[in-house]
């Protein structure tokens, strides 16, 4: 069961995401520009990669041992 404080992280932290990266993802597919569209889909993979990183990390106790 996922508690709910960590819940709550995730979805403010993927609304954050949506709002601004997969915003201008969206405006710049339509404008038809392509240069920004595969820049904005890398910038999307790397803010998604550190949310899944930090989320990883902190369902770990300081003593390495998984929450």
């Amino acid at each position: 069961m996922i508690k709910p404080d960590i819940e709550s992280w995730a979805l403010a932290r993927a609304h954050h995401i949506v709002l601004n990266e997969g915003l201008n993802l969206a405006k710049a597919a339509q404008d038809l520009d392509r240069k920004r569209s595969r820049s904005l889909v890398y910038e999307l993979r790397k803010v998604i990669t550190a949310a899944i990183v930090e989320a990883h990390a902190a369902s770990f106790n300081a003593d390495g041992t998984q929450r």
